[in-house]
Order: C-alpha cells, then sequence, then structure tokens
C-alpha cells in the first residue's frame, strides 16, 4: 500500500504529522500551557498533564484534526461513549468531553449509519374531507363531563363543524344522558337548519357507541368514525 494512505500521527520532522501540528500550536501558546501546569517529560517534545494526557491549546482546527483523526479514520467512526472514552486517554482541554459529544453529534457519516433504536410511528391518519362539502355535514361529538354543577347541569355536549367551517357548538346537558337525548338535542338545535350530517367522528363512549346511536346512524346512513381506544 501506498505511503499516503497511512495516518501520520507521530513524527515531529514530518510537516503533515498530527505530532508536528500538536508541538507547533503548543510553542504559540506557552503561557497558556503553564496556565494549565503543562509538565514536558524527558525525552519528549510535548507538553503533557499531571495525568500523562497531551495538552491541546485553544485552537479549534486543532480540535477539528485530532477528531477527523481519531474518531473518521483511526476508529472507524464509532459511537459517542466511545469516541470519547478514547479521545480522553489521550488529550485533554477545558470543555472537552462536551466538545467531542457535539462532534460525533454532528457526524453527518455516523447520523446516516447509525442503528434506529426507537420504533417509528407510523404518521396519523387524517380524514378527509369532500371538496365540496357543506356546514356540519361532516361534524365531530364529545362529552366533557365532570364539571361543577350549574343550574342543574354538569356536562357539555360539543359538536364541531369538522369539514366546513369549522364552527362549534356547545350544548348544556348532564351526565347520564343517554343516547336518544343526545339525538333529541342534535334535532333541537342543528337538524332545523342543515340537515343530517354525512359522517360524524367520536370517541368509544357508550354515550355514543350505544346500541341506540348505532341503529339510528344505520337507518339514517350516516357513516360513524370512531376514534382508537385512548
Amino acid at each position: 500500500m501506498p505511503p499516503e494512505v497511512f495516518l501520520k500521527l507521530a513524527n515531529t520532522g514530518n510537516e503533515d504529522s498530527l505530532e508536528y501540528f500538536l508541538v507547533r500550536e503548543q510553542e504559540k501558546y506557552s503561557g497558556w500551557i503553564k496556565e494549565h501546569n503543562g509538565q514536558q517529560m524527558k525525552g519528549m517534545t510535548l507538553w503533557i498533564t499531571e495525568d500523562g494526557r497531551i495538552l491541546v491549546p485553544p485552537i479549534d482546527e486543532l480540535k477539528w484534526r485530532i477528531m477527523h483523526t481519531y474518531h473518521d479514520r483511526l476508529l472507524g467512526h464509532p459511537g459517542r461513549d466511545e469516541t470519547t472514552r478514547k479521545v480522553l486517554q489521550c488529550f485533554y482541554w477545558p470543555g472537552m468531553q462536551q466538545w467531542v459529544e457535539q462532534y460525533v453529534k454532528g457526524c453527518t457519516t455516523c447520523q446516516q449509519n447509525k442503528n434506529l433504536t426507537h420504533k417509528t410511528q407510523a404518521p396519523l391518519y387524517k380524514i378527509t374531507v369532500p371538496p365540496d362539502a357543506l356546514p356540519f355535514m361532516q361534524i365531530a361529538m364529545d362529552l366533557i363531563t365532570g364539571l361543577p354543577k350549574s343550574r342543574g347541569y354538569n356536562s357539555i355536549l360539543t359538536i364541531v363543524d369538522h369539514g366546513c367551517s369549522r364552527g362549534a357548538l356547545f350544548l348544556l346537558c348532564q351526565s347520564t344522558i343517554t343516547g336518544p337525548q343526545i339525538a333529541k338535542l342534535y334535532y333541537q338545535h342543528l337538524y332545523l337548519w342543515f340537515g343530517l350530517p354525512r359522517h360524524i367522528i367520536t370517541d368509544q363512549d357508550p354515550h355514543f357507541t350505544s346500541h341506540f346511536g348505532r341503529a339510528l346512524a344505520k337507518e339514517l346512513g350516516i357513516a360513524w368514525n370512531l376514534s382508537t381506544t385512548y
């Protein structure tokens, strides 16, 4: 294999090596090295910490080169934890762990090839509306219960125009309301102006799913869309 495919890490005489780049930048930041108690072992040209790690001056280009060497080429794009562990073994600069994590997080190669550990969710299905829908042709109904009692009522029946105007009607009722009583409220407050709906959307509340409600919708030719449980 040709020499250019090998990483040039430790050779102070080679200007392309990482060690040469580190030595040159450390010389420019001698004051910073002293502030961080840098030491120089006998026979070494690099300044290191007390625990033997190489001190990296505050130069982003140098940090990028280290990460490119260790994460992208030497280690072959490992995960965040493995990259952090390997780089922490050899180098030190303030805020290093967070810097390394951000580098791995922004690595496009890692993002394109990482395994998905969370199950993807199917998108929610949107109930379609005819383009020529008239007001209250397609409605959504729900009961708001458990309210403080007021004037003899403790619940509200909501009827929303799902397809055209988005208008909403709020009718006072009681939590003991039955299917025939819901039908009566609809007849009194909506049928006289808008007629029968073609589609009704509700949850699986027994007030709506009772035998009366299903039979009435079937006889009147109304399609009933029930939401899933919970």
